[in-house]
């Protein structure tokens, strides 16, 4: 009989505790709050795969017409700004260029990236 009456005070000590676990857990528990959550689709190419971007790291340089450096110039690029690199090519001393729309620019240009959002980080990072 002394039996039947300590596990059944076992039994209420551990129904108590597992209320009490289950309502610490459940106060615990941060509301959720529905999140509307928005797909920014302004450049879809910012994370495809086998796209590269381009940050410039030379306070000013020339886009050229072709790899070499005595090519005509096409235009200008900034420090910070961010391209998408179209082409790769090799120039006759092994330096790699890289082809954007306005032109060619050399590899000691830019710094390459996979996707547009990292290109973007180390971009707040340059310093001037």
């Amino acid at each position: 009989m002394k039996k039947n009456v300590f596990f059944a005070a076992i039994k209420k000590v551990n129904f108590f505790c597992l209320f009490v676990f289950v309502m610490a857990f459940l106060v615990s528990c941060p509301s959720r709050k529905e999140e509307t959550i928005v797909f920014d689709n302004s450049n879809p190419l910012a994370l495809a795969p086998g796209v590269n971007w381009a940050l410039v790291i030379i306070p000013y340089v020339s886009y050229k017409a072709d790899v070499t450096w005595d090519s005509a110039t096409n235009g200008h690029c900034r420090k910070g700004d961010i391209l998408q690199v179209i082409a790769t090519a090799v120039d006759s001393e092994n330096k790699k260029w890289y082809k954007f729309e306005p032109g060619w620019l050399s590899e000691e240009s830019v710094e390459i990236y996979t996707n547009k959002y990292k290109a973007e980080n180390a971009a707040t990072k340059l310093k001037d």
